[in-house]
């Protein structure tokens, strides 16, 4: 049974790449020319990976060709929001005409399921009584990352109900493990610890806001997710993934910084500080559970935050 991984080279496409081949799937993916694929090294010989930019046509139409997908799994994004802020028509391009082009792509291929990734972030800020998240909240984006993406849900809904194309949105919630990158916290403690362990920074790390607490999980569960939406999802449905439970992004630098081979000064940063920043963030689950199966909670955060850190050792020794 094939599957095609659109984004199979970024943080979470490469863990369900992994995920996808132990399970016996043959893997295909996409990836943007150029495009390092160092984070499918575990899986290299194992998954096709071709070139294209879901935003061109005939490269995309190229790179589908000969591919008879049973899901179609769509992670690629611009998915930071730093980036959006600074490239806001590159989100939108990405993130609501990529998906359309590639939905439009999808018809001749007739796939029984398309996963489609769309982000927690489409709710907004949220307020304490507003907590947990369910998938019936009016959608309050507030930023260019999280409009793109409740643009993306939109274009997705339309193709269901006008094209009949099976195609099931999930909303995860943060996440976090080996192979992410920069612009997230728990991934950019982790880089400065082992920058800092390697002796390339000093031993200060400058942070924002430590008392917000965020809905986190593993990426490998993330995966599981996503490949149990693909085989019990409903399609034209909208599904939140995520623990369930917050933790405050102090417990998170506390944890890593106890993994830590040296002593490390904390500092808090005042340009990195928030004044809207949202307090309290959880999702429930509960509909996607019900539907899939799946349960949250597989791995335990330590294990989490010890696979990103020995990750970022490894980036820095290069």
């Amino acid at each position: 049974m094939q599957a095609l991984i659109t984004g199979i080279a970024g943080f979470a496409g490469s863990h369900l790449a992994e995920l996808l081949v132990r399970e016996g799937f043959e893997v295909a993916g996409l990836a943007l020319p150029g495009e390092d694929l160092s984070r499918l090294e575990e899986v290299a010989d194992s998954v096709e990976v071709r070139r294209a930019d879901i935003c061109e046509t005939e490269g995309l139409t190229a790179a589908l060709e000969g591919l008879n997908p049973h899901y179609v799994f769509h992670l690629a994004a611009l998915a930071s929001v730093p980036a959006s802020f600074e490239r806001p028509s590159e989100a939108v391009r990405v993130n609501a005409y990529g998906a359309a082009n590639l939905f439009s792509q999808s018809l001749p291929l007739h796939p029984s399921k398309i996963v489609h990734i769309s982000s927690a972030d489409v709710y907004g800020h949220v307020k304490p009584d507003e907590v947990p998240l369910r998938e019936n909240r009016e959608l309050k984006p507030a930023n260019p990352y999280a409009a793109s993406k409740a643009a993306g849900e939109v274009i997705a809904r339309e193709f269901w109900r006008t094209e009949a194309l099976p195609i099931v949105i999930l909303r995860p919630f943060n996440h976090t493990g080996a192979r992410q990158g920069p612009g997230f916290a728990p991934s950019d403690f982790a880089m400065a610890i082992a920058r800092i362990e390697a002796g390339l920074e000093p031993p200060r790390l400058s942070v924002g806001n430590l008392s917000s607490m965020r809905d986190y999980s593993d990426v490998r569960d993330i995966a599981r997710a996503y490949l149990a939406a693909a085989l019990h999802g409903e399609p034209g449905e909208v599904y939140n993934v995520s623990s369930g439970a917050a933790v405050e992004i102090r417990h998170i630098l506390d944890i890593l910084l106890e993994m830590a081979s040296c002593d490390i000064e904390v500092a808090e940063d005042p340009g990195k500080m928030r004044p809207s920043d949202t307090p309290l963030v959880v999702g429930d689950n509960t509909k996607f559970r019900r539907r899939t199966g799946w349960e949250p909670g597989k791995i335990s955060t330590k294990e989490t935050l010890a696979a990103l850190l020995d990750w970022w050792r490894g980036q820095s020794a290069r």
